[in-house]
Order: structure tokens, then C-alpha cells, then sequence
């Protein structure tokens, strides 16, 4: 393998890992590793890619595979990009087999991509490549006109310090001052981007050309460098490209150049470069012969022929792998045609069936519209019937509101007025009537207010329901709760409340409806206790129900009112002991919608009882 061979096989490498210190070998391993987390179908064709260009300085079955997989993927996810980064992959590898006119055929798909996508960095670099497959076919002047024209197009960004190293190593007519101004463009980009594999590359162009000046000593100083310098940032690749500079430098010392071959061989295969192992082989063949040790001369023979045995074999698999990818390739393109032919056809059935279709459907609706003006003539009647029902039950329903407006609110109010007269009446009042009337009137608004809210729950319920909101309840915490709110009321009469529900039983059900329930129960025992009397809330549970009761020590009530005390048309005064009002009828409604029942009776030595029972859970 020549020089220039070998360096074009190494800039093919740097587009997919430059800015990059670690050895080509680590690269592998930490890209095969990355892959196994991959989720998205872009990111994984993009590393396969990688992987790709990665393997096919070591190993171009691998990396032929890599590229026609992500090909293979990037086609079935429609993904541009990554069907030209796959097609460069490829190209390289045909580049390296020497098969340069389809390696040319797919950089040229690879660049129009690129283009089309106005991937400025990715255009440099497919042009770059194309010269170079130029230069390999022996048409110097095309390859060196492409690469003029990178250098005149392209951005700067890190493509273009590779652009330069080609065109160093390809034009062997520049002059010494021409290439020490492209070594300085090159280091130039390559420090900005940290670039250390071109940075290396310059400083071997800068080697031949102290040698091409006789400056022996200056170019092996040079060269002990930049050997450490790969051997410290692990790129085997240029490590052993480097090896092979010693064994030119030291080509007029056949033991020193046969030293440095045998560790430029020894380092390749332990590496796995295989493709540089053969021309290795045979410069140490070279220089073993002008040892003239026969026994080592035909010891190198015998692994130079099993090198180029065992390369024989990996080349006819190659081309065996690269024609069935070109058959699948063929294939792939007839069952595109076919697939396109069959979907015309498909599509020309679907318009027959669909054209039928609507024409069945037309005929279909035709028969139907003579059919729906009797149905609809038959509905009409059946419309005006239920809205003559909603109409009579939205006037049942307005003449009971305005029953229950007139009866909540005119006594209150007459009262309220009547003491307003009398404190205008009497401005000579003292202090303490003025503050009497002042209370009275406070709790008659209270009063009129709070059965203003419960009208309003009553007449939204009855319009649009209630949803549930079930949740988890402590019920002794929720008549804790009810009692803070009534407690002003508790305290006027001096009533004690007994909270005898257990505190761990729990129940699921809408906190909303057994608050008001809960609120609607207590003031009610509240109203007609006597002072100084106690109110016992009591609980007991059945299987999956439970049963809360509310005692009071009120005068009770009589049988006509316990049997239309949860009724709308029940009396609704708040002065009288004939019902509780709209309120009881809610939360009979309430506590139906909860799935349970609420009843009343008189206790057993005075006053009244009510209870509700619920499910544990709703």
C-alpha cells in the first residue's frame, strides 16, 4: 500500500470523529455501547452510520454491513440524511476494495443529498471525497479542480483542515511555500476544533517535507514527537501510519527500517488493521531481504501468503455480500415499480366500489326520505305531547317556587320591617333595646339569607343534577365540621352537642351532599330544642351500610307532618313545628342520589330523631 493510499484511507475516517482523542478501537466499543440505549429510529441510523466509517479502516465486512443496514432503515423511515451518510459509508468501503467507479457513483448520490439538504459541511466532505476517488483513477486534473473548489466554497468549520491535508497529499506539484501555507491553514483549523488526528497528519506532511529538504535530523526529531503524541491520545491508525515513516526514514538501514516494519506489522495486527497488514508484510519482506537470512526471509513469505490467502477469502466474501446487496438493491427497485402498479390499481377498484357506494346510498336515502316524513309526522305528535308535559311540569314547578319564595320569605321580612318601624318609631330607645333590635334584625337577614342559598342548591339540583365526587370521609370529622358552623347558634341556646360517632369509621361518598345534609339536620334540631337541652349524633354500621341519627329533645312531632315532612308540598315556615321546609325534601333528594334512605320519628320519651343511612361506598 502506498503512502498516499494509505493517508486518503485515514481522511476518510475523520468527518465521523473528529474533535475526538480517543482511539479508533475505543470509538467502536463506545459507540456499540451507546447503540444498546438507542430508542429513536433517527439516533440509531446515525450511529450505525458512525459505527460504519468507524470499522472500515479495521474490518470492511463490518462496515459494509453497518452501511447497508442504516441504508436499509433510513429508506423505510424516509430519513435523507441518513440514507446519504449510509451511502458515504458505503462508498468508503468501495473506495478502500478499489472498486472506484461505483465508489464514485455513490459519493455522487451521497453529495446531490447533501445538496438538497444544504448540508454545507457535508458537502465539502462528499466533493473532497469525490476528488480523491479522482485522483485514485489517475485523472489528476478533475480531483485537483474539485478540490479547489471546496477550498473556494466552503465554510470554515473542521471539513475544511482534511480538505486542505488531501489537497497537500495529492498535489505533487505544490511547491515547498505552498504547503507550508495550507500546513498552517490546516493547524490553524484543527487547533480551533481541537482536532488532534489532523493536527497529526500536518505534522507528517511536515516530515516529508524536512526530508524532501535534507533536514534529516530536524524530520526524526519531528517524527519521535508525533509518535508520542498518537501514542498518547490512543490513535493506533496513526500510530502505526507513523511507524511506517520510521521504516522510510530509515530505508538506507535495512536492520533500523526492519525493526520499525516489524512493529509497524505487529501493531496493526494486534489492532486489527487488516487492510494495512499485506503492504506491511511486504516492506519487512523487502528489508528482510537485503538481511539475507533465508530462514527469516521464508518465514515472512509464509506470513505474507497466509495474509494474502486469508485476505483473498475476505475480499470474495465481500464481493459475494456487495452482489446480494446489489440484487437486494434490484429487487427493491421491481417491487417499488410493482408495489406502485398494484397501488394505481387498488386505487382505480377503491373509486369503482366507492362511486357504487354512492350510488346505493343515494337510492338507499331516496327510500328512506319517503319513509321519514311519515316518521317524522308520527314523532311531531309524540314531541308536542312531551312538551305539553314539560310545560305543565315547569309551571308546577315555578308555582311551587314562588309558594316557597312566598312563604320563606314574607314572614321574615314583614318582621324585619316591623321592627325597622318600630326602632323609627321609638328613636328614644336606650342602648340595649337598640342593640335587641339590632339582633333581631341580624338574625332574621341570616335566617332569610340562608334560605335564599338553599333555594338556590334546590333549584339548581332540580334543573341540572349533581355530579358525585367521591372520596374517603371521616364522619365524625364532617359533623365536627357542620358544629363549627352552626356553633353561634348552639351557643344563643346553650345546647350541648354529643359527637358519639366513632372516629375511625369512614365511609366514600360526595362530601358536598352529606355537609348540606349534615348542616340542614343539626340546624334543624338546633330550631326546635329547648335551651339548655342536648343534641346526640349517633352512628351505627350494618355490612356495607351506615346509619347516622340526630336526637334532639324538641317537642316532636305529629303523625300528619312525619308523613309529608320529606315532601315539596310540606310546610316550610321556620317559626312553626309542621316540617322542616324545602330543605328535608333536598336532602331526601340528596340522599337518594347517594344510594341511601332519610326517615324521622319521635323519640321515645320526647323529641324527634332523624336518621339517614348511606352505603359505605358509593
Amino acid at each position: 500500500m502506498s503512502k498516499s493510499k494509505l493517508i486518503s484511507y485515514f481522511l476518510l475516517t475523520l468527518p465521523f470523529c473528529y474533535c475526538n482523542v480517543q482511539g479508533q478501537s475505543n470509538l467502536i466499543r463506545a459507540e456499540q455501547q451507546k447503540l444498546l440505549f438507542v430508542k429513536d429510529s433517527i439516533s440509531y441510523i446515525n450511529s450505525i452510520n458512525r459505527l460504519g466509517m468507524l470499522y472500515h479502516m479495521k474490518n470492511v465486512d463490518s462496515s459494509l454491513y453497518y452501511g447497508m443496514k442504516a441504508k436499509s432503515i433510513a429508506s423505510r423511515a424516509n430519513y435523507p440524511k441518513g440514507k446519504a451518510d449510509a451511502d458515504n459509508v458505503i462508498a468508503s468501503v468501495l473506495y478502500i476494495r478499489g472498486m472506484y467507479q461505483k465508489s464514485l457513483q455513490l459519493y455522487t448520490d451521497a453529495l446531490a443529498a447533501y445538496q438538497a439538504l444544504r448540508d454545507t459541511a457535508n458537502v465539502s466532505e462528499a466533493t473532497m471525497n469525490i476528488a480523491n476517488v479522482y485522483l485514485s483513477l489517475g485523472d489528476t486534473t478533475k480531483g485537483l479542480e474539485l478540490f479547489r473548489q471546496v477550498i473556494r466554497t466552503g465554510r470554515r468549520d473542521s471539513i475544511m483542515s482534511l480538505v486542505y491535508a488531501n489537497y497537500c497529499m495529492g498535489n505533487s506539484a505544490l511547491s515547498d511555500d505552498s504547503v507550508q501555507y495550507y500546513m498552517s491553514k490546516i493547524r490553524e483549523i484543527a487547533s480551533i476544533y481541537k482536532d488532534h488526528r489532523v493536527l497529526i497528519a500536518s505534522k507528517a506532511l511536515e516530515f516529508d517535507l524536512l526530508l524532501k529538504e535534507g533536514r534529516r535530523t530536524h524530520a526524526l526529531k519531528l517524527l519521535k514527537s508525533t509518535l508520542s503524541e498518537a501514542q498518547q491520545y490512543g490513535l493506533d491508525d496513526q500510530e502505526i501510519f507513523l511507524l511506517g515513516d520510521y521504516t522510510r526514514y530509515y530505508e538506507n538501514h535495512p536492520d533500523s527500517a526492519l525493526h520499525y516494519a516489524w512493529q509497524c506489522y505487529q501493531l496493526a495486527k494486534k489492532k486489527g488493521y487488516v487492510l494495512d497488514l499485506i503492504p506491511i508484510l511486504n516492506n519487512v519482506l523487502s528489508y528482510t531481504a537485503l538481511s539475507g537470512n533465508k530462514d527469516q526471509i521464508i518465514s515472512v513469505q509464509t506470513l505474507l501468503q497466509a495474509e494474502m490467502i486469508e485476505e483473498n477469502e475476505k475480499l470474495k466474501k465481500f464481493v459475494g455480500d456487495y452482489i446480494k446487496y446489489n440484487t437486494l438493491q434490484d429487487d427493491n427497485v421491481i417491487l417499488s415499480i410493482v408495489n406502485k402498479n398494484n397501488r394505481v390499481k387498488i386505487l382505480f377498484l377503491i373509486t369503482i366500489c366507492v362511486v357504487g357506494i354512492f350510488l346505493l346510498l343515494f337510492i338507499y336515502r331516496l327510500y328512506q326520505n319517503s319513509r321519514k316524513h311519515q316518521r317524522e309526522l308520527e314523532q311531531l305528535n309524540l314531541r308536542i305531547l312531551e312538551q305539553n308535559k314539560i310545560l305543565q311540569a315547569n309551571d308546577e314547578f315555578k308555582s311551587k317556587l314562588f309558594s316557597i319564595l312566598a312563604h320563606d320569605f314574607r314572614a321574615p321580612l314583614a318582621y324585619t320591617i316591623s321592627i325597622a318601624n318600630l326602632m323609627k318609631d321609638n328613636p328614644e330607645s336606650t342602648k340595649t333595646e337598640m342593640e335587641q333590635f339590632y339582633g333581631t334584625i341580624e338574625r332574621q337577614a341570616s335566617g332569610m339569607l340562608e334560605s335564599f342559598d338553599t333555594i338556590l342548591q334546590w333549584i339548581k339540583q332540580q334543573l341540572s343534577g349533581h355530579q358525585h365526587q367521591a372520596e374517603i370521609l371521616v364522619l365524625y370529622d364532617l359533623f365536627r365540621e357542620s358544629a363549627d358552623i352552626v356553633k353561634q347558634q348552639l351557643d344563643v341556646k346553650k345546647i350541648k352537642l354529643s359527637n358519639q360517632i366513632p372516629k375511625h369509621i369512614t365511609a366514600t361518598s360526595d362530601k358536598e351532599m352529606l355537609q348540606f345534609v349534615n348542616r340542614n339536620l343539626l340546624s334543624n334540631s338546633i330550631k326546635y330544642s329547648p335551651e339548655g337541652s342536648t343534641i346526640v349524633i349517633g352512628c351505627t354500621q350494618d355490612g356495607n351500610s351506615i346509619t347516622i341519627s340526630v336526637t334532639d329533645e324538641g317537642p316532636g312531632m305529629d303523625e300528619q307532618t312525619l308523613s309529608k315532612l320529606f315532601t315539596i308540598s310540606s310546610p316550610f315556615g321556620s317559626s312553626t313545628q309542621h316540617g322542616a321546609g324545602i330543605a328535608l325534601s333536598m336532602c331526601k333528594d340528596f340522599i337518594q342520589k347517594l344510594g341511601g334512605r332519610i326517615w324521622a320519628k319521635n323519640a321515645v320519651t320526647k323529641g324527634a330523631v332523624f336518621s339517614y343511612t348511606i352505603p359505605l361506598k358509593i
